[in-house]
């Protein structure tokens, strides 16, 4: 069993209570509602869990174990009665405009619950004040107004399409809520509210977001589909251990790859059904080979007992780094200060155990931009990939202090190089590992290709059938540890 410290929960007198909702049958705005109550009355201690699928359930049986009762909320309005006292007033908004946002954002600061308008008079009934009416206006205008109100370090952007989710982090941490296409305000909102913030949710494009996030000193988590978040938050773990690590024996005349799982960043997903889904970690294939898993080091902080379970179920073949970009994605070569950031990452790696860091970078970055991390006393190696495609460096590998940078050789991406080719393009690999480092090659297996033959995980078993008999497949970390074992009889150092 994993035990989990649940923080004020289990010394209270007598056994802690939580509340659990369905959203089945709940409207937008009953979710919305639902949401910035959680964050509200959650901000010690988890009061209200919502019901979900995926690693989440697997974490609400060890709460219970741990001596935490679950109790199923009869709807949404009687557990506004229960926590009334905890709630000033209501925040008037209308679904499906920017007054969604900025409600969201002020319930934190105002200590209220948001409400749409179809929900006016059932609020006024439930005894809810009206705070303030923000119908009409804009998440540029409440900025202007209210900014002193939200507190520094967290921003959420989220659409306003996506009612369910996240919205309790925002209010938990008073944080400043957006959906905007303004890319000029969204790196004036970063700036704002640094140094180095997390931006959580998600923006309209990929590549802008990131890198409106990083020109304004902050990381991007993608958390846009995140539930219960700022419950998970709240249950430290009495100590997180990732797998041992056991180096590869060192042979002759044989070439090594390491197939790295691609989007372990991404929070939202690790925090669902990443563990559990058979295309994932889910895979009852995971065990049968040697398998690189990106995870990001701030779920120390974000959701510390999903990690620890992930940690605990680890196969021996199974080996982690970071995810890319640190603390959370951002690209190295737009951030006004690495060195800021590489403190910032310092807790989050040493407490997560991963000591080799992922970077994604832009096209125009330079390998040399991740040496700032590498000068941190718990890092050993960074792995590098650009934004597209993400082995640009085609295996390129630098070293900063004994510390090797070392770029992904190949990837396996459905129409980019799919399994036929990459292991035709393993098979070329020489076999000189104690003087050739071309004999080494890491592989980005890209988390989204290959749904129709059962997920990436088959994708790279497919693979290794398909690879010569002298051709050795190991861990990420298995890899970079035989590269400084015989880093002094390659040709080019």
């Amino acid at each position: 069993m994993l035990t989990l410290i649940v923080g004020s929960l289990l010394t209270a007198a007598a056994p802690p209570i939580v509340q659990t909702l369905k959203t089945e049958g709940m409207s937008p705005a009953e979710r919305v509602l639902g949401q910035t109550l959680q964050g509200l009355v959650g901000r010690q201690s988890p009061k209200i869990w919502f019901e979900t699928k995926g690693i989440q359930p697997l974490v609400k049986e060890d709460l219970a174990k741990s001596g935490v009762k679950f109790q199923e909320a009869k709807g949404i309005w009687p557990l506004v009665a229960q926590f009334k006292s905890d709630i000033k007033g209501a925040i008037l908004y209308k679904i499906g405009t920017p007054s969604l946002s900025v409600a969201n954002g002020l319930c934190g600061p105002m200590n209220a619950v948001a409400i749409d308008e179809s929900l006016e008079d059932a609020a006024k009934q439930a005894g809810l004040t009206i705070l303030l009416d923000v119908r009409g206006m804009t998440e540029e205008q409440a900025f202007d107004k209210y900014r002193d109100l939200y507190k520094p370090g967290i921003i959420v952007e989220q659409s306003i399409s996506k009612t369910g989710f996240l919205r309790d982090y925002a209010v938990k941490h008073s944080a400043f809520v957006m959906d905007t296409k303004n890319r000029e305000f969204r790196r004036k909102v970063v700036k704002a509210f640094g140094p180095t913030p997390f931006v959580l949710g998600w923006g309209p494009d990929e590549y802008q977001w990131i890198s409106d996030v990083s020109a304004g000193g902050g990381t991007g988590l993608a958390a846009d589909w995140c539930s219960n978040l700022s419950a998970l938050e709240s249950l430290p773990v009495k100590k997180l251990n990732p797998p041992k690590f056991k180096p590869a024996k060192n042979e002759d005349n044989v070439r090594y790859v390491a197939f790295v799982m691609s989007d372990g960043d991404n929070i939202q997903w690790v925090t669902g059904d990443f563990a559990t889904n058979p295309k994932f970690y889910g895979s009852p294939l995971r065990g049968q080979f040697p398998l690189s898993w990106e995870m990001a080091p701030t779920l120390t902080r974000f959701a510390p007992s999903v990690l620890a379970r992930i940690y605990a179920t680890a196969k021996p073949t199974d080996d982690f780094v970071t995810g890319p970009g640190l603390p959370g994605y951002m690209f190295p070569h737009l951030q006004p200060d690495l060195n800021v950031l590489a403190k910032q990452t310092e807790p989050y790696i040493k407490q997560s155990g991963l000591r080799t860091l992922s970077f994604l970078n832009t096209n125009s970055g330079k390998m040399e931009e991740t040496f700032p991390w590498l000068d941190l006393k718990d890092a050993d190696a960074a792995i590098y990939k650009d934004y597209s495609p993400y082995h640009g460096r085609h295996g390129k590998i630098l070293w900063h202090n004994g510390k090797p940078v070392v770029s992904y050789r190949f990837v396996l991406w459905s129409n980019l190089m799919d399994i036929d080719p990459l292991a035709q393009a393993i098979a070329k690999m020489p076999t000189e590992p104690r003087t050739n480092v071309e004999s080494y090659a890491l592989i980005n297996v890209h988390a989204w290709s290959y749904g129709n033959i059962g997920g990436p995980v088959e994708a790279v078993r497919r693979t290794i059938a398909k690879l010569p008999p002298n051709t050795r497949v190991v861990t990420a970390n298995q890899l970079i540890d035989l590269l400084k074992r015989n880093r002094s009889g390659f040709q080019t150092p």
